[in-house]
């Protein structure tokens, strides 16, 4: 990296950006499968995208952890903290990626079902990549939009949870597509948590790099 102290807190930030980016590739490219089952779509979609794109998040995580992170205390705090959150981002891809494939041993879920949780997830990876374009700015209504916008996940999380316990004339949703689709929705209110912790001392860190 070169360009003096500035210009390798910029390099920095853009490879930390493009880590959080891979995550919202797998996270989006799983999601595809678990909200639409029947036509998962195909290119960027689908379990081969979402397990290619978690390789390489995983891969280039360890390739940085190895390396001697530039820009002073300042590079050290950033590389950490963002590393840690895109980590943890991983990790929750993988568990909805476990989730995917053992669901397709079942049938998909019902529609009245499948379209809150489509909701959710969209919500969650749409979080995920602002996170990615607000550390790369790091202007200040860049980081406010992301922080702004984690309540309404945890809305649809709410809403996911108000029909599944509202009294049903069929006797009600079935108990594994509930068990799952709870478990689904925890790890995209995570997803959406780890994004807006990527973002949320973006400003402090940039000021601390002047």
């Amino acid at each position: 990296m070169s360009g003096g102290p500035h210009g390798e807190h910029r390099a920095l930030i853009g490879e930390l950006a493009a880590l959080v980016r891979l995550a919202h590739t797998a996270l989006r490219a799983a999601s595809a499968v678990l909200t639409d089952p029947e036509d998962p779509g195909g290119g960027d979609t689908g379990i081969p995208t979402a397990e290619k794109a978690l390789a390489e998040l995983r891969e280039r995580i360890e390739e940085d952890a190895a390396a001697v992170v530039p820009g002073g205390p300042t590079g050290l705090v950033l590389g950490v903290h963002v590393g840690c959150e895109v980590e943890a981002l991983g990790q929750l891809v993988q568990r909805l990626l476990e989730a995917a494939w053992a669901r397709q041993e079942r049938e998909p879920f019902a529609e009245r079902l499948r379209t809150p949780l489509r909701g959710l997830a969209g919500a969650a990876v749409e979080l995920v990549a602002r996170a990615a374009d607000a550390l790369e700015s790091g202007a200040p209504e860049d980081i406010a939009d992301v922080l702004a916008r984690l309540p309404e996940v945890g809305r649809r999380q709410r809403g996911l949870y108000e029909l599944l316990l509202a009294p049903e004339t069929d006797g009600g949703t079935d108990p594994v597509d509930t068990a799952d689709l709870v478990l689904l929705s925890c790890c995209y209110q995570q997803c959406a948590d780890r994004a807006a912790a990527v973002v949320r001392h973006t400003g402090l860190l940039a000021r601390a790099a002047r």
